[in-house]
């Protein structure tokens, strides 16, 4: 499986999973395009790889609508397509009943996991639709599909997730555009180990299992793929 000449751009490239996604594609010769919020952890990023293969980064606050769009013309310009879009930025906030929820609690995960979706995704597909061609994939949980108590608002935001997806999928047949989201229960990466440290590590997925099924799904093998939910447990 190679991705060489394809522009691969992925969103929170700078946490737990978004590196790992990052190097997975760069290591099938993608022209990957990193999209942080931060500067500094980019350039961290990118110092990672030798200067003359390394992913291209783009800081931008991708809850904004103007900084999206911008990013994306940035990167469509320069590359003259956009093949794949790998949406991994979001957040998580829990702990506190629906009755506790607050408003800004309520409107920020919203805001971190659907509307920055929605925008990456309606900037991609405007550029995917004219090209006749493109891979959409999504992160939503597996909270969205089992929801449990004290997180209402992160497992809403994660089920827009899906509905936008399929939404995606619908939309992209007659284009030859797939949308796919996968559904991981808890993640294996640094950030959740020290927030969990006591929980059995050895249950949850690995950024390289997930980056797996990335690659797949974005392959020329799932061109027949479509409006899929993969669940990892």
């Amino acid at each position: 499986m190679t991705f060489k000449n394809k522009t691969v751009v992925i969103t929170g490239a700078t946490g737990g999973l978004g590196e790992t996604v990052v190097r997975h594609f760069m290591n099938k010769n993608a022209r990957v395009a990193a999209i942080g919020r931060n500067m500094s952890g980019l350039e961290t990023l990118r110092q990672k790889y030798n200067k003359d293969a390394a992913p291209e980064i783009f800081a931008a606050d991708i809850t904004r609508e103007d900084e999206v769009a911008a990013v994306f013309e940035t990167i469509k310009q320069k590359s003259g397509h956009i093949d794949v879009l790998v949406n991994i930025a979001g957040g998580f906030a829990g702990g506190k009943s629906i009755a506790d929820t607050g408003l800004d609690m309520w409107e920020k995960m919203l805001t971190l996991n659907l509307t920055s979706v929605f925008l990456c995704c309606r900037q991609a597909m405007s550029y995917m639709a004219e090209q006749g061609h493109g891979k959409i994939i999504t992160i939503t949980a597996m909270a969205a599909l089992e929801p449990k108590p004290n997180r209402a608002a992160y497992a809403v935001s994660k089920a827009g997730v899906v509905a936008l997806t399929e939404a995606l999928a619908a939309e992209g047949r007659p284009v030859n555009v797939q949308a796919n989201t996968i559904a991981p229960g808890i993640i294996l990466t640094e950030a959740n180990k020290k927030d969990m440290p006591d929980a059995d590590f050895s249950k949850w997925v690995t950024p390289d299992k997930l980056t797996e099924t990335i690659l797949f799904l974005c392959s020329p093998a799932a061109d027949h793929i479509t409006g899929t939910i993969v669940k990892m447990p």
